[in-house]
């Protein structure tokens, strides 16, 4: 029987390791309840790029949640590392189009969006890899 949240099919992402870099603990907090409720295993929250670097070379996460402004820095390197050693990103943002290189992410997720939105674009991308 297919688990379900929300309406949608997650089967397809239990035990997917999943890096999470947002520096707003409320919003990071919220994504790590989320994807653990899915059987998603969560690596981070983290706020800093050199915390997910570390964790994303010690855990080899399969997909990585990135916002792009964090508070003393932006990501845009860190989306270049990741992309380079195979994680696919999905870009989390306020902006409706961030500066972001396109082939470098699988998806990009304007602020707010609903869990929803974030299990549908989660499908799409590990289904595309697999």
């Amino acid at each position: 029987m297919a688990h379900t949240l929300e309406g949608q099919n997650v089967d397809l992402l239990k035990r997917v390791r999943v890096l999470i870099v947002e520096d707003a603990w409320h919003v990071a907090k919220a994504l790590k309840s989320t994807l653990e409720q899915i059987g998603m295993h969560v690596i981070g929250p983290t706020a800093t790029t050199g915390q997910a670097r570390g964790l994303a070379a010690a855990q080899r996460p399969e997909l990585a949640i990135v916002d792009i402004n964090l508070k003393q820095e932006t990501s845009y390197g860190l989306i270049d590392d990741l992309h380079e050693q195979g994680v696919r990103i999905i870009v989390i943002s306020g902006y409706a189009a961030p500066p972001v290189t396109k082939d470098n992410v699988a998806a990009i997720l304007q602020k707010p969006f609903s869990g929803s939105e974030l299990i549908t674009t989660m499908n799409r991308v590990v289904a595309s890899t697999r």
